[in-house]
């Protein structure tokens, strides 16, 4: 963050881009604030002063106090959390606080009650049909996979495995004389020196405050119901795709291997049908950091099937019918153009049509009221 000179912002007296307040009474007053400057330009609040430069004369609990609302305005209050920057000054013998909210890539914002709100001047007010219709459209402009995520930079990336798939897939060393941003950006894995969302899920090092969409949720439950409280077996994975799906994979197997040797009779279902209906799970499902699609890729393991839950539900265009007879859905694009080298399994190719052909006890549900896509694999 930039020095901050308060004597400038004065004078610019530019309501749209600076915002004053004498002291943070109550994080959601904060969270408005953040919320209408995010979906707008970006901009300035600025804490301890008034638009005409008179102090409140903050003392070190109320910076203190100010800095925890901050926090929890911005990674509990707006949605989708916002990463601003803080910094405390000193003007006129007295401490302010000024929050730097940069225009937010997930555009629209809202408050946690659900308001979306926008800033004329010095009024917050609330975002008409008209303008939340011009946000949508101009979010829904930039892939899922290619959305920047706001505070994480090169160093997010884990070289160590970055540097292997580059040499594989290109037959040559990753050169030395060329920045690592400048080679990320061109195979479009970051943007303006920041990761964006194929850049964590190939190449991120875990765990990540600020990108929380790589985890599986799984759980192994004993019988054919979740009537029994006890689960069998249960784990949260986080980390690349690569890595969700060799976790998620090997839960799956273990889970359907310790059901099978208590209950004679049970069938194995084959192992290229588990990864694939897996990895389109982790390749396809909606990765947009907001209100419309959230959550994990959900595994659950019964003793008659295993259920694959992921967010995204098909597009208008599509339906189970649809691509159970071939039709193609690439949700992220970038994504699967790079994973086909980073997966150990001959599945990749086959697509659902073969898998459904190959193996009857596959049922689809496309949930969209939820948005959410399940898949049901049957024990044969």
């Amino acid at each position: 963050m930039n020095p901050i000179n308060i004597e400038e912002i004065l004078q610019k007296n530019d309501h749209d881009q600076f915002t004053f307040m004498d002291r943070i009474e109550d994080p959601y007053q904060l969270c408005e604030q953040m919320v209408a400057i995010a979906n707008g330009n970006g901009g300035l609040v600025v804490i301890g002063l008034n638009a005409s430069g008179e102090s409140s004369q903050l003392n070190q609990n109320d910076i203190v106090s100010a800095m925890r609302m901050i926090t929890q305005a911005s990674f509990e209050l707006v949605q989708p959390s916002i990463f601003p920057k803080t910094q405390i000054i000193d003007y006129k013998d007295a401490k302010s606080i000024v929050i730097e909210i940069p225009s937010g890539y997930q555009k629209p914002y809202c408050t946690v009650s659900g308001r979306f709100l926008t800033k004329k001047d010095s009024d917050i007010q609330e975002m008409g049909l008209d303008d939340l219709r011009a946000l949508f459209q101009e979010k829904m402009v930039t892939q899922a996979d290619q959305m920047i995520i706001e505070g994480l930079d090169q160093e997010q990336i884990d070289i160590d495995i970055f540097k292997p798939f580059f040499q594989k897939k290109y037959q040559v060393d990753l050169p030395d004389h060329i920045p690592l941003m400048t080679i990320l950006e061109s195979m479009k894995l970051a943007s303006n020196g920041r990761i964006n969302t194929t850049g964590m899920l190939l190449f991120g090092i875990y765990p990540t405050e600020e990108f929380a969409l790589s985890q599986i949720i799984a759980m192994a439950f004993f019988g054919n119901d979740t009537s029994d409280l006890e689960y069998r077996d249960s784990e949260t994975f986080e980390g690349t795709i690569p890595q969700l799906f060799e976790n998620g994979f090997d839960f799956i197997v273990r889970n359907l291997t310790a059901s099978q040797e208590e209950n004679e009779g049970l069938k194995d279902i084959p192992d290229n049908i588990i990864q694939e209906i897996l990895i389109n799970s982790l390749v396809h499902r909606s990765y947009y950091m907001d209100y419309f699609t959230s959550g994990n890729t959900v595994i659950s393991v019964f003793d008659d099937r295993v259920e694959i839950e992921s967010p995204g539900a098909l597009p208008e265009n599509l339906s189970i019918k649809t691509i159970q007879s071939g039709a193609a859905f690439q949700r992220n694009p970038t994504i699967a153009k790079y994973i086909i080298d980073m997966l150990p399994f001959r599945g990749i190719g086959l697509g659902l049509s073969a898998i459904v052909a190959d193996y009857p006890g596959i049922e689809m549900i496309d949930e969209p009221d939820s948005d959410q896509f399940k898949v049901i694999i049957k024990r044969p």
